[in-house]
């Protein structure tokens, strides 16, 4: 099992790393720094996948269609389901590191506000990792405070330590605080 030091990304210089990749090219995880004066990850969608969130530090600002933005802090979790269009911006003073979970590779680029269909408003766009947190899933990824099983890649995030475990197994990290699954 390989541990991983987000903090360390966050307190580098690095604006993009891709931290893991899985062996068909279809699951990834990056990390992004967005200041307030870069444009950020402009407005797109997934006809194919989708991509979620982990803010680690900062304030995020998340576009949904367009038509409404929401705020989300340090380990809050905004999702990016297939097909709803949504972007990222920080319009804070301090800089945004975001963890983001992806899946699959092909993305069209900016989606343009014309071109926008129905409203997608509806499912859930944000949760905090706390006590509170149910398991959010799709047909790609599950986001969870319990592991389940050992099947798909599995990842845990401690939120005290930004430490992200790569495969592990459920009694090493019986005490960390969310499970993402990619299946």
């Amino acid at each position: 099992m390989e541990k991983l030091n987000i903090r360390k990304m966050v307190n580098s210089k690095e604006k993009y790393l891709k931290v893991w990749e899985s062996e068909n090219l279809h699951h990834r995880i990056l990390y992004f720094q967005l200041d307030k004066e870069e444009e950020g990850i402009p407005a797109h969608f997934h006809p194919y996948g989708e991509d979620h969130a982990i803010v680690l530090s900062g304030e995020l600002t998340y576009d949904i269609s367009f038509d409404r933005q929401i705020e989300a802090v340090e380990n809050d979790i905004v999702f990016g389901w297939n097909n709803y269009i949504h972007g990222y911006h920080n319009q804070s003073d301090k800089p945004l590191h975001l963890l983001i979970f992806a899946t699959p590779e092909y993305n069209p680029s900016v989606y343009k506000k014309e071109e926008n269909g129905e409203n997608h408003n509806l499912k859930i766009r944000k949760a905090a990792i706390d006590r509170n947190f149910k398991t959010i899933a799709s047909k790609r990824m599950r986001f969870s405070t319990e592991a389940a099983g050992n099947h798909g890649d599995m990842f845990a995030y401690d939120k005290y330590t930004k430490e992200l475990w790569i495969m592990p197994n459920s009694q090493e990290v019986s005490n960390l605080h969310l499970f993402i699954q990619f299946s």
